[in-house]
């Protein structure tokens, strides 16, 4: 890769970063002031806390009496994945807005301290792997609100067909904002994805190097001397990888806690939703088949919809971890591969203390110290929807059999 792509995928990183930053500014969930200049290049502001207020307010006046005019008109129904789904992040978008602002001197200090770009500038990002993430977190900002908003025009045109498609996006905007920050980390763990990648790629090529070292037609073709210069420049060039991994492992924490709490709110809201989708779905045959009634198949379809939105954002998020974990993993298999049977002492000791400080820190994903994310995730929501469901069907299958 030359120099001008590795520029490109920085760029490109710094502006999709930039782009978030910019979003969560404009609607009140950064309260924080940039300054190139500075050496605390963020900086908590009052007027910019000022502003966050007034949405924070704001939001939850708007939405606040919608949700209590429903309530005394009867309109809640909890049974309805769409309902639920749009209450839920309402709910977390409040909340949100409240523990950004109570937080915003930490996280002012904490996005000042962490070296993410001059991390990113020491590693060559590969292209395939970093366009395909991309792409991924597009799907999961882009494509899943649209969705929605095609499933909310949909729900308009039937219940409320009197009323203007801006209903919709009314809807749709507290989901937006409750998933600004879930999206945040879900970038920011792309990005220490690839660049664990981008550090593998380069512990990679000196396996291959330093086990060529060792052959014996290599022994027979280099002077000792030459080896020993090359091992002492390999052993420097390892420790800059173990700093940077170092790096990478202390700072990535420290960025993702402030995103925490916004992270297992929106599991919560993606575990209910998918327990009341499936028993729309329940609800809607048991009419048919027990009741006689007409099956609505529209109201199924958007059902659905939200469904399919729950389960493929918690797929997303429990591969994109379970990459994450693997590419950690990957460092300390490189270096246990590595041949150390005729290498420098001094190289000797750089990979030893790699591998200690890869086998000491076992890298997790643990927002708040509540949950580990990997691929167990997807087997415990649909573990947990299961034993929801029954309780839920069965309850529901007593009340109709006790009726007729």
């Amino acid at each position: 890769m030359d120099f001008t792509s590795d520029y490109a995928h920085r760029r490109m990183v710094k502006f999709l970063t930039t782009t978030l930053i910019v979003f969560m500014t404009v609607f009140g969930l950064l309260a924080n002031r940039y300054r190139r200049d500075s050496r605390e290049r963020f900086r908590s502001s009052k007027a910019y806390l000022a502003f966050a207020s007034l949405w924070t307010v704001a939001f939850s006046l708007v939405y606040g009496r919608q949700i209590y005019k429903d309530y005394q008109q009867g309109q809640i129904n909890l049974k309805d994945a769409t309902t639920l789904y749009s209450y839920m992040n309402i709910i977390v978008a409040v909340i949100n807005y409240v523990t950004q602002m109570i937080i915003s001197d930490h996280v002012a200090k904490m996005m000042s301290r962490v070296p993410f770009f001059e991390t990113l500038r020491t590693l060559r990002l590969d292209s395939r792997s970093l366009y395909k993430s991309i792409a991924l977190a597009l799907v999961k900002t882009v494509a899943f609100p649209l969705t929605i908003e095609v499933a909310f025009i949909l729900q308009q045109r039937r219940q409320h067909p009197d009323m203007n498609l801006i209903w919709t996006i009314y809807r749709l905007f507290p989901l937006i904002i409750s998933n600004l920050l879930n999206n945040c980390y879900f970038g920011a763990m792309v990005v220490v994805k690839e660049m664990l990648n981008a550090l593998n790629t380069r512990l990679d090529a000196q396996l291959q190097e330093v086990n060529l070292l060792q052959r014996k037609d290599q022994l027979k073709l280099y002077t000792r001397y030459y080896r020993m210069q090359r091992f002492c420049a390999l052993a420097d060039e390892l420790d800059q990888l173990a700093y940077r991994y170092r790096l990478i492992y202390v700072h990535c924490g420290k960025y993702l806690t402030p995103m925490s709490l916004s992270l297992i709110l929106s599991l919560i809201c993606n575990l209910l939703g998918i327990t009341v989708g499936f028993y729309s779905l329940y609800y809607a045959i048991a009419d048919t088949l027990i009741m006689g009634k007409p099956y609505d198949g529209l109201g199924s379809l958007i059902n659905v919809v939200f469904l399919s939105i729950s389960l493929a954002e918690i797929t997303l998020l429990s591969h994109l971890c379970n990459h994450l974990l693997v590419a950690t993993r990957r460092s300390a298999v490189i270096l246990q591969e590595m041949n150390l049977q005729y290498a420098d002492c001094r190289y000797r000791q750089a990979v030893h203390s790699f591998t200690l400080l890869v086998t000491v820190t076992k890298y997790k994903i643990k927002p708040l110290g509540l949950y580990e994310l990997d691929m167990r995730l997807i087997s415990n929501v649909f573990s947990a929807v299961a034993s929801f469901l029954l309780i839920l069907v069965q309850a529901d299958l007593y009340q109709r059999f006790k009726m007729h």
